[in-house]
């Protein structure tokens, strides 16, 4: 799947954090698509993981969760940066996540500065 366009894909069962950041990135003009789990964005790739945006997915998902969509991702060679929301009290879910291959974990509450700054690296870089 080769994306023109570096969109945000964001994997998160919460649909008040997806439309927040659907909206907040849309003022932004950063193309965005929202997914309730894991299965349903693996459902939406009809070849091969996206090359290019980023993936912002929620630490503890129902189903299968961000571990194993990381492990996935890095197995298959994507190089796609992830993006991991979790809570400050998770702290070992985020060390999981890390040496999985995330790219960043970021605390909740969302702080769109925060946020911002670090996607707007992301999108950068590729």
């Amino acid at each position: 799947m080769s994306n023109e366009q570096e969109t945000v894909f964001i994997i998160d069962p919460d649909e008040g954090i997806c439309e927040s950041l659907e909206v907040f990135l849309g003022t932004l003009a950063i193309p965005t698509l929202c997914y309730p789990s894991v299965e349903e964005f693996l459902d939406s790739i009809t070849d091969q993981f996206p090359d290019r945006g980023c993936l912002i997915v929620e630490a503890t998902l129902p189903g299968l969760g961000s571990l194993a969509l990381l492990k996935r991702l890095r197995k298959e060679g994507s190089k796609l940066p992830v993006l991991v929301l979790t809570s400050t009290s998770n702290r070992n879910i985020a060390d999981l996540v890390l040496q999985a291959g995330a790219t960043a974990v970021i605390d909740k509450p969302l702080v769109n500065d925060q946020l911002l700054d670090r996607l707007q690296q992301l999108l950068r870089r590729l």
